[in-house]
C-alpha cells in the first residue's frame, strides 16, 4: 500500500482569538457599547449607542467569521 497519501480528517480548534466564544469586543467602541458624539452646550461628552456592533459590546469575531474553531 505504500504512498497512497491518505489525507488526514481536518481538526477543529478552538479558536485562539475569541477562545471558542464566536464573538470579539467591536473594535469601533472598544467594547463598550457607545461612542462619543460631540459635547453638549456645557462641554460634557455626549454618547450614542455604537454603530458597529449596535450597543452590544461585541461582533463577529474577524479571525474564526464567528464559528469559534478554526479548520486545519
Amino acid at each position: 500500500m505504500g504512498g497512497q497519501g491518505h489525507k488526514a480528517a481536518p481538526v477543529r480548534r478552538r479558536c485562539h482569538r475569541c477562545h471558542g466564544s464566536g464573538r470579539a469586543p467591536c473594535r469601533i467602541c472598544s467594547g463598550k457599547g457607545e461612542v462619543m458624539v460631540g459635547t453638549d452646550g456645557q462641554g460634557r461628552p455626549r454618547f450614542d449607542r455604537c454603530a458597529g456592533c449596535l450597543g452590544l459590546k461585541h461582533t463577529r469575531c474577524p479571525h474564526c467569521g464567528g464559528e469559534g474553531f478554526l479548520v486545519s
